[in-house]
């Protein structure tokens, strides 16, 4: 077997480690850390206590969706890297070991699981989902697991919500059609876009209602064109906030690039070069073209109004 890199990251901080020398594993892609995946890690942590002292709980998963390695046809993602490490974090886990696809997507099941598992991630017990699938051709379940780990396997079911299994395929459907309080509880928080600000053209300081401008990662899940109303973090406060995802029709060419465009309600100061966490808790309006700038910005005065008036969930 040809040797394999694997990056085990301290989740208390963010550097590398060496591999703990027993381990308890989730495994899975995790796109989105949401209340399916949160279940899993509850369990690990579970299992972790059983097990007593001298052992560490973690996630095993892949740098890039192992899907989007897959098929010519990319996922939209939830979560970049580093945020998936911060829901890790936040979840309990101590340490999350991070592997390339293309180093691991020929080992026969088998292979996976006694050589990578067992054998370089010193897995004592492992976690996994229901339909998950592992090795070459993703032959391997999760039953198989029982076999091949020669360790204590717990295989949890699917947590529904609305009498459909909660997953990263249902979330994406949500946001793409601007449904993001439905994604947020399935979430277990509310979807958000997080980086830092750019400069843009000033038009919204022009209409006195001046705007953050970001971009969205590459494969980042896109919301459905139009107004939400939102949540900002910004240097550790909160601000209620009005966001257009979209390429603004009324006061530009129509085929502007897609990005993210927030009205801090509240907030005074330069926001340029600041990061900023625009976090979307309900659709508003679609993306529409005024008929003038006055109507635009009686507009937007409304759109603050009722963005002020929603109530946050609890993952606030």
């Amino acid at each position: 077997m040809q040797p394999v890199k694997l990056t085990c990251i301290s989740l208390q901080t963010g550097k590398e480690m060496p591999i703990p020398e027993k381990t308890v594993l989730c495994l899975g892609n995790f796109d989105g850390v949401h209340l399916g995946h949160q279940s899993l890690i509850r369990e690990a942590l579970r299992v972790k206590l059983e097990l007593g002292t001298g052992v560490l709980c973690g996630a095993f998963c892949f740098w890039e969706l192992s899907s989007n390695l897959l098929s010519s046809n990319a996922l939209e993602q939830l979560t970049t890297t580093g945020e998936r490490s911060k829901l890790f974090a936040k979840a309990g886990l101590e340490f999350v070991i991070y592997a390339d696809f293309a180093d691991l997507r020929s080992l026969s099941p088998e292979s996976f699981a006694k050589d990578i598992l067992r054998g370089e991630c010193h897995c004592v017990a492992a976690v996994c989902g229901f339909n998950y699938r592992f090795g070459k051709g993703a032959a391997g379940t999760a039953q198989d697991l029982f076999h091949l780990l020669e360790a204590p396997v717990t295989v949890c079911p699917a947590v529904e919500m609305d009498g459909e299994a909660v997953s990263s395929t249902r979330i994406r459907a949500a946001i793409r059609n601007g449904e993001v309080a439905k994604a947020a509880r399935l979430l277990g928080y509310p979807y958000a876009l997080s980086g830092t600000v750019q400069h843009g053209k000033e038009l919204g300081r022009k209409l006195g209602f001046p705007t953050a401008n970001q971009d969205f990662p590459p494969l980042a899940a896109i919301p459905k064109h139009g107004v939400y109303a939102t949540d900002c973090l910004l240097e550790g406060v909160h601000y209620r906030g009005v966001s257009n995802v979209g390429n603004h029709p009324t006061v530009d060419a129509p085929k502007t690039a897609v990005n993210c465009e927030t009205y801090l309600i509240g907030y005074t100061g330069d926001l340029y070069g600041k990061n900023l966490t625009v976090a979307f808790l309900q659709f508003l309006r679609p993306e529409q073209t005024f008929e003038s700038v006055e109507k635009l910005k009686e507009q937007i005065a409304k759109d603050a109004q009722t963005a002020k008036q929603i109530q946050t969930g609890e993952w606030i």
